[in-house]
């Protein structure tokens, strides 16, 4: 390679590499938002009021009231008579006009054996979509759903990853206890605090 060709040859490499470190991948998609984590209490579904806020939002960690079931939501909650949380997908909220539950999306769910607090991640698969969820106290749940916020985002994904945990249930005012964290840059699955990067 002559000398003067083989100059202007790491010139341009040199070049490429200074542009590339300061200005990225452009091909790469950069999340929106940061890690969010709440905690908050949720009603049953069952043997309460409509006036009450029995269905969850992820996107927004919104609470609705049951008499606003036309709205868009991801989860309701109940508490079965041993005590246990039951979480509906929003498809299975039963008593909901078929109109309305058209409009839902589609919630996938998973348990795990992993501490709640250990979790740094969501899995790709191995949820059960649109199907009731019996979950313990302190048993860790992973959502998967289909929120229309995403049509909103530029990362090109429609899926919405979230870990939630039931820490306590008072069977008597029929309330649940929860602490969610949620990844609201949709299919991004990081539950590290920050703006994640897978």
């Amino acid at each position: 390679m002559p000398r003067v060709f083989r100059a202007t040859y790491f010139l341009a490499l040199s070049l490429c590499a200074v542009f590339a470190a300061a200005c990225g991948d452009p091909f790469v998609v950069n999340a929106p938002f940061a890690t969010a984590s709440d905690s908050f209490a949720v009603t049953a579904v069952t043997g309460t009021p409509a006036s009450v806020r029995a269905l969850w939002r992820i996107g927004s960690f919104a609470r609705f009231r049951l008499d606003s079931i036309g709205g868009s939501f991801d989860l309701g909650f109940d508490i079965d008579a041993a005590g246990r949380a039951i979480v509906y997908p929003a498809r299975t909220i039963a008593f909901a006009p078929a109109s309305a539950l058209g409009t839902q999306p589609q919630v996938g769910l998973q348990t795990t054996t992993q501490a709640f607090t250990a979790i740094d991640r969501a899995p790709l698969d191995g949820y059960r979509v649109d199907t009731a969820l019996t979950v313990s106290k302190g048993q860790a749940v992973f959502v998967r759903t289909a929120s229309d916020v995403c049509s909103l985002q530029q990362t090109g994904g429609t899926l919405l990853y979230t870990k939630f945990v039931v820490d306590s249930i008072d069977t008597a005012t029929r309330q649940l206890f929860i602490r969610a964290t949620i990844q609201p840059s949709c299919n991004f699955r990081s539950f590290a605090t920050g703006v994640p990067t897978f």
